[in-house]
């Protein structure tokens, strides 16, 4: 009994479907198909298989490759909506800061900080973090709790190193709080 000589099983002569290279190597239909998809060679001796060999496995070949095509398009679809997510997301956090700087012109500190407490349990950007952080040590400057405006806007500064505004409003409470040679260093960093 002869064996594929891509799955190394017996073929059984008029029951199993199979075809030969120019060379004689036997090969299951079913086997010869799939590797078909990625050689037109015999996988043993390299010759490259008879047209008419080939061309029964042209329907084959079509299908896989629209397949391909469909996931291809379909992976393309799930980039492109994650993008869309992606924008969207920055969009409405940049409407949620905007509410904020509103709340914060209009001296609504509390409601401000527990607008950012809620939004920040849910960030998951560091970018977005670092703003509420910032707007955090901000509004509490501006309330006159220097203690907290230097613990977050510190925090800040340890995690992004040229925020200016974070410089500024640290060295303003480090000034409120008659720390002027902090207030000097943090001033110092302000571009």
């Amino acid at each position: 009994m002869v064996s594929c000589i891509i799955c190394h099983l017996g073929i059984i002569e008029g029951v199993d479907s199979s075809h030969n290279c120019p060379n004689g190597h036997q090969a299951h239909t079913e086997c010869l198909k799939e590797w078909i998809l990625h050689s037109s060679n015999c996988p043993v001796c390299r010759e490259p298989y008879s047209k008419e060999v080939l061309d029964k496995f042209k329907d084959f070949i079509k299908l896989r490759e629209n397949e391909k095509l469909e996931a291809l398009d379909n992976d393309l679809r799930i980039d492109e909506l994650k993008k869309m997510e992606k924008i969207a997301s920055k969009m409405s956090f940049l409407k949620f800061i905007e509410s904020i700087d509103i709340l914060i012109n209009e001296q609504e500190y509390d409601y401000a900080l527990s607008r950012l407490d809620l939004h920040n349990n849910g960030s998951n950007s560091i970018q977005k973090g670092q703003n509420i952080l910032f707007l955090k040590g901000k509004i509490n400057y501006m309330r006159g709790r220097y203690d907290l405006a230097i613990n977050l806007l510190f925090k800040l500064v340890k995690e992004k190193y040229d925020h200016s505004e974070g410089f500024l409003f640290l060295g303003k409470a480090y000034e409120a709080l008659g720390l002027d040679d902090k207030a000097k260093w943090a001033y110092e960093r302000v571009k």
